[in-house]
């Protein structure tokens, strides 16, 4: 090994001493401590919900996975309205939260939000009409028009963006 290369290893090694009148953990106050990233992101802080101390998007979330994992374990009839219940609590959760968070500027979900109506509307067909819609056309219906949504809600998310109050 070359002498500068062992140097700076000993320099790397060898820590001063802590002088005995600082203490030994620096406490930090809530002025001082940076917001976690997923707690602003861009200087655009995290919206807040109506019922913000109380964490029913999280509790949502949870037992939306618990009637999905029971739903996946079930068969039959039960399986059925338990994974229909599961995906329908867990739509509402997370649009929920990604609207919250895409009108306020925080973060841009722009395609899952354009996506989400064209779905429920594919939905609402197939239950009216049966099998009777499918095949390109219908296809080309819905590029189009998840297309035309995601271009207005990205426009929106720029226009919040960009007015959004920020932190430092």
């Amino acid at each position: 090994m070359s002498p500068s290369r062992a140097k700076k290893k000993q320099r790397r090694r060898v820590r001063p001493a802590a002088p005995a009148s600082a203490p030994a953990s620096p406490v930090r106050d809530a002025a001082t401590t940076r917001p976690s990233r997923f707690e602003v992101r861009d200087g655009v802080a995290r919206p807040q919900p109506v019922w913000a101390p109380f964490p029913l998007t999280e509790i949502g979330i949870a037992v939306g996975l618990a009637i999905f994992v029971a739903g996946m374990l079930s068969d039959g009839r039960r399986a059925t309205w338990l994974l229909s219940i599961a995906v329908l609590m867990l739509v509402v959760v997370v649009g929920d939260l990604c609207v919250r968070e895409h009108f306020a500027g925080f973060r841009s979900h722009t395609l899952l939000l354009a996506v989400l109506p064209v779905a429920i509307l594919n939905g609402l067909a197939v239950a009216a009409f049966g099998d009777a819609l499918r095949g390109p056309p219908v296809l080309l219906v819905d590029l189009a028009l998840g297309g035309a949504l995601a271009w207005l809600l990205r426009k929106r998310f720029v226009a919040a963006h960009e007015r959004a109050p920020r932190t430092p």
